[in-house]
Formats: structure tokens, sequence, C-alpha cells
């Protein structure tokens, strides 16, 4: 029961027709689904038995199949740590970033495992994250001792990758899975391992030669003698040998894609369009696949549109066409549509993950109609290609480890800083939103150089050496956001507050105040905290920024406004914990 093969022609055609002509998604989607997925991700740290093992798939039960992270022939060990990575990225806090170390750091075991072709899922998507995102060299060094491991697998004479040696059906195979953990050779390449671009190049080429069909559909897997002709093609986790495996798709889509971003060969780009074209064609209404495009047996696969989805938002982004640019973007907000709807959240079911309806492998008759940690993590990555930095609101935290924010290094001499703050009580006990240096952990109020404060008077003060002082009166009110900006010399160390209520001109609260006179040592605004003090969520902030004088505040994107209901969701207190756990010490 195949699907009609199609020209490319035809196939642009159709994209048109079923990628919807407007679309709902936006931040305020974004940010209702990470929130979830801050609820769901703890509650799976809490749930695992050590940070050796890693959530796979769902069970009835709402608990996880955990696999363990020695196991050197599994894949998907570094989704979990790579989800809560992303979750780092969001609000920079660094019980994310600390979480996202702990199951990180036991996959080191696996940077010498010359067994598998999948270190790139394993590493890349762990190593590889904590490396972006936090720098610290120990991870680049994982990194490369990773990529040395994979290019072992690599076989000169065919030009490719050998996937895997557990299956004794095949020769020396290749699989469209391995697009992706090219990414790990290509990053290598320009850290210190020139010669490993050649091999990435090679393997992609071979594959877009002998895995992708005229109109491009895809075989599953090709498997050569080892004087490089084929053997057979196929399918391992899809439908039949002549059919086209959803999954597999989406892998060659992101894959060439990524590979086109690293190297700028348009060879890369033409063959990701061919690719995506397809998969694009064949699509039902939703934008969310069948788990094999020409199979029977109907099983929806959200971890495919989720890989897919994150895919496209690159990839309209590398596409030097207007009208595809156009195209391929409209349909990964298409995808997101439908991913964020109740059909494929996981949101008020017993599921431990945040999409529903994803397959494994269907063949084998494992992982049908579930929710998959891989699915979940390209969601997620989606998410943040759709917006990078969303507004996600910073909530006020007692605890002040869960209340810091880092802001980086580089915010050195003049700073200017801007915020919204939200009172959520009508009188506040003191709440205060401060700053510190980025090598300071904020462990008391006295670790902060400077800050705001919410007093029990009901009006804002800001700290001024060795008090607080205000020149005027503000008042804040329960549900009203005031806008703030702040002047300050980290030089002379000393500061001015200026605050907007709504409807006014902007006031003046402090002018040229003292830093703290016990603080810390400060060199940067580098880290952030927003500490309560009767209760979590007591108060919020939102589009937090710091820039030079030099930059203009109008530079930093506009963020759209959430919808009153949305906000009523989220000013609550978080009904988990984010402290660790027994397990995770």
């Amino acid at each position: 029961m195949g699907l009609s093969r199609m020209g490319a022609a035809l196939g642009l055609i159709l994209m048109g027709m079923v990628s919807p002509t407007a679309h709902a998604f936006e931040d305020a989607d974004a940010i209702r689904v990470l929130t979830f997925a801050r609820a769901q991700l703890a509650d799976t740290t809490a749930e695992m038995p050590s940070v050796n093992r890693s959530p796979k798939a769902s069970l009835s039960n709402g608990t996880w199949t955990t696999v363990a992270n020695t196991d050197r022939i599994a894949w998907t060990q570094g989704f979990f740590p790579g989800s809560m990575w992303l979750m780092f990225q969001v609000a920079s806090e660094p019980i994310w970033r600390d979480r996202a170390d702990m199951w990180t750091r036991p996959l080191e075991v696996q940077k010498t495992n010359t067994e598998t072709h999948d270190l790139g899922f394993k590493m890349f998507t762990s190593f590889g994250q904590a490396w972006r995102l936090t720098g610290n060299t120990y991870y680049r060094d994982v990194l490369l001792t990773s990529a040395d491991s994979l290019a072992t697998r690599y076989n000169s004479q065919i030009g490719i990758i050998k996937c895997c040696d557990w299956n004794p059906n095949w020769n020396i195979p290749l699989v469209t899975d391995t697009m992706v953990d090219l990414e790990l050779l290509l990053w290598a390449s320009q850290n210190g391992r020139p010669a490993y671009r050649a091999m990435a190049v090679n393997h992609a080429l071979k594959t877009l030669a002998d895995a992708v069909r005229p109109d491009g559909s895809s075989f599953h897997y090709v498997d050569y003698r080892s004087d490089g002709t084929i053997r057979s093609r196929g399918t391992f986790q899809g439908y039949s040998s002549t059919s086209t495996w959803a999954r597999g798709q989406a892998w060659l889509i992101y894959g060439y894609t990524m590979v086109f971003r690293y190297t700028g060969d348009t060879r890369f780009l033409t063959a990701a369009r061919r690719v995506t074209d397809y998969y694009l064609a064949n699509l039902p209404a939703d934008l969310v696949p069948n788990w094999d495009f020409n199979a029977p047996i109907q099983y929806k696969d959200s971890s495919a549109a989720a890989a897919v989805a994150s895919a496209l938002l690159e990839l309209s982004g590398l596409e030097t066409d207007a009208t595809r640019r156009t195209r391929y973007r409209t349909a990964a907000l298409g995808m997101l549509d439908s991913l964020v709807s109740p059909a494929y959240l996981a949101q008020g079911t017993n599921s431990p993950g945040l999409l529903l309806h994803g397959v494994g492998n269907l063949p084998a008759g494992q992982e049908i109609d579930v929710s998959l940690i891989y699915g979940d993590y390209y969601f997620l990555e989606a998410l943040l290609r759709f917006n990078p930095r969303p507004n996600y609101p910073w909530y006020a935290k007692l605890s002040f480890s869960r209340s810091q924010h880092l802001l980086g290094t580089n915010n050195t001499g003049l700073r200017n800083v801007e915020f919204d703050l939200t009172p959520l009580r009508d009188v506040i006990d003191g709440g205060v939103v401060g700053w510190t240096d980025s090598s300071t952990e904020v462990t008391s109020f006295t670790r902060l150089n400077l800050a705001v404060r919410l007093s029990t008077e009901g009006i804002y003060q800001a700290r001024n050496g060795a008090g607080w002082s205000w020149l005027r009166r503000i008042p804040y009110v329960r549900g009203r956001t005031d806008h703030f900006r702040l002047s300050v010399d980290l030089v002379a160390k000393r500061y001015s507050v200026w605050v907007t209520v709504p409807g006014t001109a902007e006031v003046q609260l402090v002018n040229n105040v003292a830093f703290r006179s016990d603080g810390p040592f400060i060199n940067d605004l580098g880290r952030a905290a927003v500490i309560a003090t009767t209760e979590d969520s007591e108060f919020r902030v939102n589009s937090h920024r710091v820039s030079s004088p030099k930059q203009s505040s109008s530079v930093a994107r506009a963020d759209k406004p959430l919808p009153e209901a949305l906000w009523k969701r989220l000013d609550v207190p978080e009904p988990f914990s984010l402290e660790p756990t027994s397990s995770e010490r």
C-alpha cells in the first residue's frame, strides 16, 4: 500500500498544499510547554534509580524504561542530560546546569567506545550541549576523544562510517541514523581534527547516492561488500524494503541540514531540500507522520515530527531561496502547533514524558505509542530554535540556590540593566532582586553587591552601602508590572535606579548609590538572584537584560505579552522540588 512516487515539481506543489497557510504557534505556547517540561524533567530525576541510568520510553504505569549509561550499544543515553542542558539554556539557572552535569559525566565512559556509530547521539546531545553552554574544556576534551573513537569506524574504501557490529546479517552497513552522528566528526574537524571533515562529507555523499531514492524517499540501510558494491538495501525499523521509515527520513532531513551548516557545500542544501520535499509532500493534515509513510498499520510517530520541526527551523534559516525559506518555517511551526496540542502533548496524562504517540521499533514490537526521551529532546530543541532566549519568567524562590540566574562573565565596566517586575502578593516582606559577580555563589543576602527590595512598607528600595535608600516612595502593587532600569558602574562600585509605573513617566528611585559595603568582590554582573522571603513565586521578573551604555535598549527583541490565562497558570509555586534527591547524590 505504497504512496505514489513524485517528481520534484509535483512534490513542491503538494508540499505547499499540506503546509498550513497560517499558524498559531507563538512564544506563549513555548513557555507553556517549557513550564510543563520543568516539572516532567524534575520528576524524572527523582524517579531515576541513580545518575548511572537514563530514561528511554514511557510505560503504561507512568514510569520510564531505563538504560545503563555504560551500555555500549544503546544509543539514547545522551538525550536526558541533553534535555536538562536545554532547560539550563531557558533561564540560565545553575540548578539545571548542575543536574545536567550529574547525568552527563557518567557518560564519559563512552568516549572510548568504538563499537557503535551512535557516539554522536550519545555524546553530542550531552557533552556537546554542555560545551556549547558552559565553555568548560572538560566537556570539549571528552568530545574530541569521542570523535577519535567514532573515526575508527570509517571505512576509507567505501567512504562510510560503519554503523554497527551486532547484526550478523550485515557486512559493512550504513544507516540513515548516522547522518545525525556526523555532527561529532564535523565539530571535531573545527576543533583540532581537520581530517574528520572528509570522513563526514564522504559518508553524507555516499548516503545520498545509495540510500536516498530519486524521488527523495529513502532506504533505512545499505549494506556493502568489502569491494564497495551493494549487498542489499532495505529497512530495519520500517515497514518494508521498499517503504520509507518516517524517523529514518527525519534523520536525513536533520543530518543534511546540519552538514550544510558546517560545510556550506550546496550539494547538501540540495540534498536537504530533496529529502524534505518528499517528507512534506506525504504528510497527513496534522503534519505528524505515520511511523512509516507506506505502512498500512497506523501509528503516529511524534518523535519524527519533533526532529523534523527542529531541523526545518534550522533549514529555513540557512535556505537561500526565499520561497522555500518561508515554506519550511511555516511547515515547522505547523508541526509545533500539532505537537503542543492536547492530541500530542502529554500534559494531563500519566506519561512521564512530554510527547505522546512515539514509535521506537514497531517491527520488533518495541516502544509503540509511547513517550520517547529522544522525541522530547528534539521537541525542546525545536522550541529553543524557535526562540533561543524565551522570555521565561524568573519567579522568586526561598532557596538561595534556586533563585540564581547566570549572566556570563562579560558584563564589566559600565552596564545597563533592565527588567520588568510583577508583585504577586499585597505585601512582600523584603523580597529582593540582586546581582553579584559571576564567581560568587549566592548563599545569603550579603552575597549581593547591589539589589532592589520590595519592602514591608509597600515601596521599592535599593541597597546603598550598609542600608537601603529611596529618593521617592514608589509603591508596588500586586499584579502591576513595573519596569526597572539600572545604570551600573562596576569600577566605581555605584549605581542608579529608575522605575516606570504603567501610564506614568520614568521616576528615579536612587542616584549614584554605593554597592553593599560588606559585599563580596565584584568585577562583573555575572549572576542575578530573585529571592523570596515568605513563599515561592511571591513576585516575578521578566525581560531581564544586561547591555552596555552604547547599546540601545530598543535593540533587544520586544517581548510579546503573555496571555492572562497563562499567567494564572504560571503564577503559582512549582509543585515539585528542584533540590537534589538522594538518587542524585
